[in-house]
């Protein structure tokens, strides 16, 4: 009898283990110190995880599982000025310590500011250090098992995070906050949120990069740092939360999202709640909301002031009048359209961008000359000069552009440099346009903007912006030096109608050399030290830091029908927030634009230490400073080695037989020991 009891407490005991193994191997908990990476190709993973976790496997047949991500963003928007929280969920669903790195995207004007670190019941607020004193303190804290993150700008529009110490099944919440001001254009009012860093082309011969560096790409003498652009799953949906306060100021005409779906709620006249409708939407596309006022309500002009110590903020917004600023010319025009047709563009930004040249093409005079000029790796143009809009030579054009095929590599500097180039004895009787036609997806952003910068004489150069994530940094750069204007299509169904708008821009003749100009006590300085060309419903935009609010200013610049000019009376009160921060971020990019025009190492060494210097005052993150968040308190063994992941699309915590199930488990089985000890106690 006691035999047969013993046979049947083994069976229970051997299925009780098998079980509690099973849960173990679901969970991919180990007690070895083998770390997941070395797994034997064996054992598919994938059969052992129940979290909807990525697994990579690598050359040498082992397994990766990557950790997560849980994106939330938050925006306030109050009249001109909106301010972001980006909420990102770090989840470790395997069992090493890891270093979690993530790049992304944010807009290319973002003032970047405050950093704050959750970890459980602890909140851990990063501060702003010169960047190479940041990375040492990171390091530092990571060697040390202490958590931290640090927040790194790689360009003005793609930034990184890194999460030190990460342990198995732990979260960690990083929360990035940061500014920017409304854009104004046709009377339209939009933000856009990009959320995704496309795959960029790389050029150039490559160089040493790290061995622990995550990017698809590896650095080259040309794109130096191509290794931190390239993030290993650009192309991983990643799933993203958004709710914005919409605040416009006034009872808003209408709003709309340009490619979501979203949910509005009233909550009172001036203020809405939006929400994204699908509550699981996929990062795979820039956001964009855009509001309008009433006709009635839609403001010539906007003055907002503030006071910070004893210093004093001015941003102005105005629309000069069409009727006075803006009529149309006769001046012909020569138009040379540098067009796209890289393997990035394949898809619907092909047919896009190959339907606006249609319609740009269409809308072309006999007295205007043109010329196309299409790249991929090589170059190849319609003419070898600009050539007559006439009938036949535009049906060569309108043939040239259906036959684009997407395919090659993204190389558009040597077709910048032909555009340029390409100038005959004639084109002095024309006005010139260079029109820009890409997604933008290099990573040789500088030295295409440098060519552009020192080759533009008096063309003009507009950008247009194709694709769900179009490089919103460099076209806007371009547009800027080219003294243009930057136009984005996100969808095959705005063509018609932004190349319209477009062309009305390039028919009307700019409103130039604008300068404001204010008392004889005044000491303005303005944040981009220029104002750039105005073209027909653009706004001008100016943010100055003064010894004292001025009671008036005027404003003046050159039309074709001779000097406008427009006095302006100024009774704001100082109750606007955050023009302190807009300006410094301007400020910045403006001393970026000297610093990337020294050839001189003691003069960009002089430039670095001025945006140092204001970064570091205004608390923002640059190209020279970093923020750091480090916890006090060590949590890894000292003894555990680290690994360094790059993040993937978003999944939880893998479920594992810890806590609840483990101890649910050993208390049946203490429950099995107990029951047969009193049995054969009792026999």
């Amino acid at each position: 009898m006691f035999l047969v009891k013993s046979k049947v407490f083994a069976a229970v005991v051997v299925s009780t283990l098998a079980f509690f193994y099973s849960n173990l191997a679901k969970a991919n908990i180990s007690f070895s110190p083998t770390p997941i990476q070395s797994k034997s190709s064996s054992s598919n993973p994938i059969n052992n995880v129940d979290s909807g976790s990525i697994i990579y496997h690598l050359s040498d047949g082992s397994y990766s599982t990557q950790i997560a991500l849980d994106t939330k963003v938050q925006m306030d928007i109050a009249g001109t000025i909106n301010r972001v929280k980006v909420s990102q969920t770090f989840t470790n669903p395997s069992n090493d310590w890891v270093e979690g790195v993530y790049v992304f995207p944010l807009p290319t004007d973002s003032a970047v500011d405050h950093l704050t670190m959750h970890i459980g019941n602890r909140t851990i607020q990063g501060q702003i250090k010169e960047h190479l004193e940041a990375k040492k303190i990171y390091n530092k804290a990571k060697k040390a098992g202490k958590k931290a993150s640090l927040i790194e700008q790689q360009r003005p529009n793609i930034f990184t995070t890194s999460v030190a110490n990460i342990g198995p099944g732990e979260n960690i919440t990083i929360n990035i906050e940061y500014q920017q001001a409304v854009l104004i254009d046709q009377s339209k009012f939009s933000v856009r949120f990009p959320m995704v860093v496309g795959d960029r082309y790389i050029k150039g011969k490559p160089i040493k990069t790290p061995i622990n560096a995550l990017g698809l790409a590896k650095n080259t003498h040309i794109v130096k740092d191509a290794s931190k652009i390239t993030p290993s799953s650009a192309n991983t949906n990643r799933a993203v939360s958004l709710s914005i306060n919409l605040k416009a100021g006034f009872d808003t005409e209408s709003v709309s999202s340009s490619y979501h779906d979203i949910d509005i709620i009233k909550v009172n006249k001036l203020t809405k709640y939006i929400t994204l409708k699908d509550k699981n939407a996929q990062a795979d596309r820039d956001f964009e909301l855009v509001w309008k006022a009433s006709k009635s309500l839609t403001p010539n002009l906007a003055l907002f002031t503030q006071q910070k110590g004893d210093d004093h903020y001015l941003m102005l917004i105005a629309t000069p009048p069409a009727d006075e600023a803006f009529k149309k010319a006769n001046t012909p025009r020569e138009l040379i359209f540098v067009i796209d047709s890289s393997g990035s563009m394949m898809g619907s930004s092909m047919i896009q961008a190959s339907k606006a040249l249609t319609q740009a093409i269409n809308k072309l005079k006999p007295t205007d000359r043109f010329n196309i000029i299409d790249f991929d790796s090589y170059f190849d143009p319609l003419f070898d000069s600009a050539m007559p809009a006439i009938k036949m030579n535009k049906k060569h054009g309108i043939r040239f552009a259906n036959n684009l095929a997407a395919e090659g590599g993204t190389e558009p500097l040597d077709a910048i440099k032909y555009a340029f180039e390409s100038r005959d004895s004639q084109s002095d009787n024309y006005l010139r346009q260079i029109i820009f036609l890409t997604d933008g997806q290099v990573g040789n952003e500088k030295e295409i903007i440098q060519t552009v910068r020192l080759n533009i004489d008096n063309d003009r150069l507009f950008t247009i912006g194709i694709g769900s994530a179009p490089n919103s940094h460099l076209m806007t750069k371009l547009a800027d030096f080219g003294r243009g204007a930057y136009t984005f299509i996100g969808d095959i169904n705005e063509v018609e109608v932004k190349m319209v708008a477009l062309f009305d821009k390039l028919e009307t003749p700019a409103l130039t050399n604008i300068s404001i100009n204010f008392p004889r006590d005044i000491n303005p300085e303005q944040a981009q030290g220029t104002i750039y060309d105005l073209y027909k419903g653009e706004t001008i935009t100016a943010v100055y830091k003064l010894n004292a609010i001025p009671n008036k200013l005027t404003i003046n610049g050159n039309t074709e029908n001779g000097v406008f000019s427009k006095n302006i009376t100024i009774n704001a009160s100082n109750d606007t927030q955050g023009i302190d921060v807009l300006w410094a971020r301007r400020k910045i990019d403006q001393l970026m634009n000297k610093y990337q025009a020294q050839y001189r190492k003691i003069d960009r060494d002089q430039v670095q230490q001025e945006i140092t210097n204001l970064a570091l005052d205004a608390h923002l993150v640059s190209k020279f400073t970093s923020l750091i968040a480090v916890d006090i308190t060590p949590s890894k063994p000292g003894d555990t080695p680290l690994v360094t992941k790059t993040v993937s699309k978003t999944v939880k915590a893998a479920k594992t037989a810890t806590n609840a199930n483990l101890w649910m488990l050993l208390g049946a089985l203490f429950a099995l020991l107990a029951l047969f000890t009193k049995r054969k106690q009792n026999a």
